[in-house]
């Protein structure tokens, strides 16, 4: 092992002509910027600290439809922006005036109360997070040491183990549309990619088209990326006020839509899936309203699967909370009964959302029952996180309602005793070419635009790509008048129920709170279809 910093910067190895290189981070308590075993905080909470909170509302209807008037009333007040979310019956109202929030409720409350089902607060998601960042933007590169141990590409026999599957035997398949002796990067670095896809037998069976898209609701995804922008089908929306942009400036969408469909030096699940990217996050914050908003209108863009690698905790007993967590539910209601797949991660804090007195608990709130959503609500595919030996990620969270797992890395079998963090157990991601590269990708000798990361937001989109493979397949195979198979089509249950049967069982016999049904499987998926 050589210790490396700045200074010797010079030294370079680059992976693409050597092999794998076998990086190991090391740093202790003090200089790992906040980094802990048990990492604090969700992959999105509710920002700290937002003073003018309570002048950002959510108000749902109970009759499904935005009554008469409402819109009138609200923006005849000075300062007070209205945004309509009629599909929903739903009003998301912003006052610029500090405090009128109160008086815009009891506007609502005196005038329109017997129509409201519910009135709270339109909570802020916030990506913050360390565990949504790249690895190598929170470690100083004096902090890294580098074991130069030569670890050959992954052989056939080598990538059959990672992927644990019955179907993932055998040599690597290809198939036209997927040229796997050009992806460097995956051959090196994609052990995620090779677990799910039978050591990318998937490829060969169904890499997906254009005709089946993926709706990102993230950051944004970054259209010139080489591996992503061949499948940008459409620019998508913004729905962050006043920046009609859907490029990313913040780099976790572009790693979440990499893991779906990247087509170059890495692959993604799905590496001809059409993807569109719903911004929905500036500088890492988002209002709930545009989350709602973005998946009504990735449905009416004809998105197939939506994937929201995003989440926030909410209380039952809080009457505030229950317009946020009840405008989720019709959203996701609205996706699935126009034959949408709405996958969600199940959070980064190792807690139990299955359990609302447990989970309440765990966050310091005994006596409250918490949820977490949109992971974890009903008909949401709530997808769980693994490492590369297939065990529960120390940072996932877990319970009843989690469906199924996917991997998506950790810090190696060194972290919990040494703090000794080994990049070869964590994903390398695609990353905005226009941001900054981390100086631990730079002295890696990876090209711009690929950084290491780990968490349950790189879990969820694995499945996501997964449904909507096995969307593409079902229309592939579809007879013109076939009856069974026009039920089949566009139908979110079938969809899971295909995703959940073919998963592989792992942790306690048959589905757990840990895995769900288990992991993902993606080569059994598409040969389960009929």
């Amino acid at each position: 092992m050589m210790k490396m910093n700045r200074r010797r910067k010079s030294l370079r190895v680059n992976p693409l002509l050597t092999g794998l290189l076998a990086a190991v981070v090391m740093w202790s308590t003090a200089g790992a910027g906040g980094w802990s075993a048990r990492a604090a905080g969700a992959e999105s909470m509710d920002a700290p600290g937002q003073t003018a909170a309570g002048d950002r509302s959510l108000v749902v209807f109970r009759s499904g439809r935005i009554p008469a008037g409402v819109v009138e009333a609200l923006s005849a007040r000075p300062g007070v922006k209205v945004t309509a979310i009629p599909d929903i019956g739903a009003v998301a109202v912003k006052s610029a005036i500090p405090g009128d929030g109160k008086a815009v409720k009891e506007l609502l409350a005196s005038r329109f109360g017997q129509d409201i089902e519910a009135l709270g607060e339109d909570p802020t998601l916030t990506l913050k997070h360390d565990l949504n960042r790249p690895v190598g933007e929170t470690l100083p590169l004096s902090s890294v040491t580098v074991n130069l141990l030569p670890r050959a590409l992954p052989a056939p026999g080598d990538a059959a183990k990672d992927a644990g599957a019955k179907g993932g035997e055998g040599g690597v398949a290809t198939a036209p549309a997927v040229d796997v002796s050009k992806a460097l990067l995956y051959q090196q670095w994609g052990w995620d990619i090779r677990q799910v896809t039978g050591n990318g037998k998937s490829f060969s069976i169904q890499p997906g088209n254009h005709q089946v898209k993926v709706a990102v609701i993230d950051s944004g995804i970054d259209p010139l990326h080489p591996d992503l922008k061949d499948n940008l089908v459409s620019p998508g929306r913004s729905f962050v006020p006043g920046d009609p942009s859907t490029a990313d400036d913040f780099g976790h969408g572009t790693m979440v839509a990499g893991t779906i469909a990247a087509n170059g030096l890495l692959l993604g699940v799905g590496p001809r899936l059409g993807l569109i990217p719903y911004r929905v996050f500036q500088n890492g914050d988002a209002d709930s309203s545009w989350v709602i908003q973005a998946i009504i209108q990735a449905v009416k863009d004809g998105a197939d699967v939506i994937n929201l690698s995003l989440g926030t905790y909410k209380s039952l007993k809080n009457p505030s909370d229950r317009a946020a967590l009840l405008a989720y539910e019709k959203a996701v209601a609205y996706a699935l009964a126009r034959g949408v797949v709405v996958v969600a991660s199940s959070g980064t804090d190792g807690l139990d959302i299955g359990n609302p007195a447990v989970l309440a608990a765990q966050r310091g709130q005994p006596g409250d029952l918490q949820v977490h959503a949109p992971g974890g609500l009903p008909g949401v595919l709530t997808v769980s996180a693994t490492n590369r030996d297939r065990a529960r990620a120390f940072y996932s969270n877990y319970g009843w309602n989690v469906d199924i797992a996917a991997p998506a890395g950790d810090f190696g079998p060194l972290w919990d005793r040494q703090h000794i963090a080994d990049v070869r157990y964590m994903c390398l991601v695609t990353y905005p070419t226009n941001l900054p590269q981390t100086p631990l990708s730079q002295w890696a000798g990876l090209p711009k635009g690929y950084e290491w990361m780990i968490g349950t937001s790189l879990a969820a989109p694995k499945v996501a790509a997964a449904a909507a493979l096995v969307i593409a397949q079902e229309r592939e195979k579809r007879k013109p008048l076939g009856p069974l198979a026009a039920l089949k089509r566009g139908n979110p249950l079938w969809v899971r129920a295909i995703l959940e049967k073919s998963a592989v069982d792992i942790g306690s016999p048959g589905r757990d709170s840990q895995f769900g049904a288990g992991l993902l499987d993606v080569a059994r998926a598409l040969q389960a279809v009929r």
